[in-house]
């Protein structure tokens, strides 16, 4: 069990250095005046903004953030999605440098020298990307200018890692937490209220011997502390899957998927043996019941896959398909569900694809490495 005072102290730790981080990143971007920087996610949208983006192009904080990156494009540029292959480039090559003319605020077009950088982890995964944008009419100071925007994003590219790896201590802690109250649901709570029932079941059989009214009664109060038994524990599941710490991911899906309100089927390879690292196994089931959750909720599926295979060495795949009605991509902001599961599948190093087809269903694969053979 999960020691409560340390895992408490290890979630404030985590959250008070995230807010040391993120004042230190709001320094190291709003420091740099003379060039507007953009935070880019790795689907393009605008995460952060600076005082460079208020002089140099007139926006303010609430009228860019949330936006895709291309808002400051001219008419042709977005027409030819040089935004789209601006990013590219910088992800194929680390880095996109060009020369075009921006849309300030007002409406005028001002001729910019264009940057764009991708943001990596130590692990190599795509974090999103720095857009680094100034005014071409500085003669003379290319190079101190120069010197103070790498400075600027050498230390931006090291607090950008140094939040990731808070944020992935913020998820361990979390689930920490979640493990502790799971348990305390699971053996305490539900155990007291299960001693109660029995209790309860024997008056009410005493009871009915004499004053079968009141027995009867008796026997619905005993049903309804049953039922609140069945609530308890569901709820310590779904806050921590008991399961996966006893007998590992494999019977944790099984379990997944047996208390799925749906037909679920869950496909296990018994002649492979996929060695999933520990650390791996509460990430992959968490995108699961994510993957599940959304097939019941918004493609109202009525039948659900889930396998888990090796499909080469050291690589193993979990893949949920629903033959539910799919969803639209790219028609609104992402949710925070598909955000979470990218999340965690970048957490453990693997990749996350989903495939979607109106009316015939959606896929999500997300492929991992395994532990040693």
């Amino acid at each position: 069990m999960v020691d409560t005072l340390t895992s408490r102290i290890s979630y404030r730790r985590v959250v008070a250095a995230l807010a040391e981080s993120e004042e230190r990143y709001r320094v190291l971007v709003e420091g740099v005046k003379q060039y507007a920087i953009f935070m880019l996610n790795p689907q393009g949208t605008i995460v952060t903004w600076n005082r460079g983006i208020r002089e140099l192009l007139g926006y303010e904080r609430e009228e860019i953030v949330g936006h895709r990156g291309s808002m400051v494009f001219n008419l042709a540029d977005r027409a030819s999605r040089a935004f789209q292959q601006e990013l590219a480039i910088a992800k194929r090559d680390g880095e996109s440098v060009t020369e075009r003319s921006n849309v300030h605020k007002d409406g005028s077009e001002i001729w910019v020298h264009d940057t764009a950088t991708s943001l990596r982890n130590s692990e190599g995964i795509l974090l999103g990307f720095a857009k680094v944008t100034r005014r071409i009419h500085f003669a003379g100071s290319g190079d101190a200018d120069g010197m103070e925007l790498g400075n600027a994003l050498a230390a931006l590219q090291l607090e950008v890692e140094h939040r990731r790896r808070l944020e992935a201590q913020l998820l361990t802690a979390v689930e920490e937490e979640r493990e502790r109250l799971g348990r305390d649901l699971h053996d305490d709570l539900s155990q007291r209220l299960a001693g109660i029932a029995l209790m309860m079941r024997a008056l009410a059989k005493e009871i009915e011997r004499h004053r079968p009214v009141e027995g009867g009664q008796a026997h619905v109060i005993s049903d309804l502390l049953a039922d609140a038994i069945g609530v308890a524990r569901n709820l310590s599941r779904r806050l921590h899957p008991i399961t996966l710490s006893s007998d590992g991911l494999p019977a944790a899906l099984m379990e997944l998927a047996e208390r799925a309100p749906r037909e679920v089927k869950f496909n296990l390879p018994v002649s492979r043996r996929l060695n999933i690292e520990p650390s791996a196994a509460l990430h992959i089931y968490r995108i699961a019941e994510e993957a599940i959750g959304n097939a019941l909720k918004h493609s109202k599926a009525d039948k659900i896959e889930i396998t888990l295979d090796r499909v080469a060495k050291g690589q193993v795949s979990l893949a949920i398909i629903d033959n539910g009605k799919g969803f639209l991509q790219g028609t609104g902001p992402e949710g925070m569900g598909l955000q979470n599961m990218k999340y965690r599948a970048g957490i453990i190093g693997g990749s996350l694809r989903i495939i979607v087809s109106p009316k015939r269903g959606t896929t999500v694969t997300c492929c991992f490495p395994s532990g040693k053979s």
